[in-house]
């Protein structure tokens, strides 16, 4: 039995409520040593949600929560949208130097954290005047506890809040609202195949997006959320056997890694029903390889920034794999945007591209309202229909016929779309989306860098990795050293170099095609 999403008017956490009715005993949560049924994890949201009363926080209070992935995690999330407020995922293993400045922006005055992982993070925060609470102690009784009513809450209401990387060296808040989820989810529920007796994976962080769907789509139709256990995504073709998961959502490096394990063996994980990939380009040659593994199984590449709502886009391959579509690029494209939702594709008149070629642009139910800072909005939107358009400037407000900007050059091919790369300098690198100009925003505040320069370059394991260079008097390993003290693990370089000066260009910027040749492995660090 599958189950749509029923009625747009309902919240994301509504729906969540509604299969705990309709389907009280399935399994909600499976860390594999404990299982919640929806009967117990409501419960539990319930009882949580009673103790976080106690902080007497208005509806609408953006409430940061640290992303362990844990039952009591899952519990909390579902709690403070019970309670009407909005979440903000805080990376644990983040420096508390980024963590700070996401909520500072976000306006969070309240931390739930784990009483044990947390505890010297806690210190610091209520150093900095931010109130902290905890309920992990307190999980055991919550379960038979009383609770309150949920909250009504709107469409426009905020869910929760999300970080992408700036290029002014600090991050972009994205508020996704309820509406902005639930139009998402009508669709993504069908399109997935989910439903009772589904067991889906969790490969990402509460910190990254693709990760609503791991929880909703998943909770809005009875199915299954299989937590890993330890270390066990770094053997994903035995997290899928093991845990007998029937759909898979990650991003297609994790595809890489399995091959290089030599687990994807002919009809490796035969129960397989649905994979679906996300964050980055997935190549025809990793698609072979997981659906040699997965003979049964539906391969999806899915698109979509985080301001349109996790995914906009997708394209099923065919079952045979001789059928599949050829690229000049060997990446399978990125279908259509959903039904709903309005496309096109946007070039500056004097750049003339073809008319099969420019930069995606969509509007529509999914696109969110606009960034924390309204600065962050200029350029980023696309106003005004046809020949007319033009960018949004720095000063007009984003209305709801503005068209949001992927930044994604694609191309119209078959009536599909095939994605060509990036029209600014932003990458993803195993599923984040990395602004370089970021992190040499960062990197510049080391008081003796006088300049600096990221790269994206070809790894030799595939993929992309990042490596940087400065000029000054720091050495490399300084700058590592404060790099590490200030950016999450997936933005640091891989590898730092010092040099006397950068090369640049006949406009004077620079030139990082020679940079990247000055760059390449062999080079010495200083």
């Amino acid at each position: 039995m599958q189950l749509g999403v029923g009625r747009p008017a309902l919240t994301p956490y509504q729906r969540f409520s509604r299969s705990a009715d309709l389907f009280p005993a399935h399994t909600a949560l499976d860390d594999g040593e404990r299982c919640l049924s929806y009967r117990d994890l409501s419960r539990q949201v319930r009882g949580v949600a009673k103790q976080l009363q106690e902080l007497h926080l208005p509806v609408g209070s953006r409430v940061g929560l640290m992303a362990h992935r844990q039952l009591s995690t899952y519990v909390i999330y579902l709690a403070i949208l019970h309670l009407g407020a909005t979440v903000v995922p805080i990376a644990p293993d983040s420096p508390w130097t980024f963590n700070r400045a996401l909520l500072d922006l976000a306006d969070v005055r309240v931390v739930v954290l784990d009483p044990v992982r947390d505890r010297e993070l806690g210190g610091e925060l209520r150093a900095a005047g931010v109130r902290t609470f905890d309920t992990g102690l307190e999980m055991g009784r919550s379960c038979a506890a009383s609770g309150p009513d949920p909250v009504d809450r709107r469409g426009e209401d905020v869910m929760y809040i999300l970080f992408t990387s700036g290029s002014t060296g600090r991050p972009k808040g994205v508020p996704i609202t309820n509406a902005n989820v639930s139009a998402w989810l009508d669709r993504a529920v069908p399109a997935a195949g989910l439903g009772p007796g589904s067991r889906s994976s969790h490969t990402f962080s509460l910190t990254f997006d693709p990760s609503v769907f791991d929880l909703f789509a998943t909770w809005a139709c009875g199915a299954t959320l299989v937590l890993p256990r330890g270390r066990e995504l770094l053997t994903p073709v035995g997290y899928v056997t093991s845990r007998r998961l029937t759909h898979w959502y990650s991003v297609p490096s994790l595809i890489a890694y399995a091959r290089r394990l030599g687990n994807l063996g002919e009809g490796a994980m035969p129960d397989l029903r649905t994979s679906m990939f996300i964050g980055e380009p997935l190549s025809t040659d990793l698609a072979r390889s997981w659906r040699a593994a997965a003979p049964s199984c539906e391969i999806v590449n899915v698109y979509g920034p985080t301001e349109l709502t996790i995914s906009c886009s997708q394209y099923t391959l065919p079952r045979d794999v001789n059928q599949w579509p050829q690229t000049y690029h060997d990446t399978v494209p990125i279908g259509l945007p959903y039904p709903g939702l309005e496309w096109r594709l946007w070039a500056p008149v004097e750049s003339r591209p073809p008319a099969d070629v420019g930069e995606l642009c969509v509007r529509g139910p999914q696109r969110f309202g606009g960034y924390l800072d309204s600065l962050d909005d200029g350029g980023r939107f696309l106003v005004g229909d046809g020949a007319a358009a033009r960018p949004l400037g720095p000063e007009e407000h984003v209305d709801d016929g503005a068209w949001y900007r992927t930044g994604d050059l694609v191309r119209l091919v078959d009536n599909t779309l095939v994605h060509l790369g990036r029209l600014d300098r932003q990458v993803k690198i195993s599923g984040h989306r990395i602004e370089l100009g970021y992190i040499e925003a960062v990197m510049r505040r080391h008081p003796e860098v006088d300049e600096a320069a990221v790269l994206a370059v070809r790894a030799e394991r595939g993929g992309l990795e990042l490596q940087a260079a400065v000029c000054g008097t720091a050495s490399s390993q300084e700058v590592r050293a404060f790099l590490e003290a200030n950016l999450p693990a997936y933005m640091r370089p891989l590898r730092v170099q010092t040099l006397p000066r950068f090369p640049v260009n006949r406009s004077g910027k620079v030139d990082h095609a020679q940079l990247e040749v000055l760059m390449a492995p062999g080079g010495e660090e200083q």
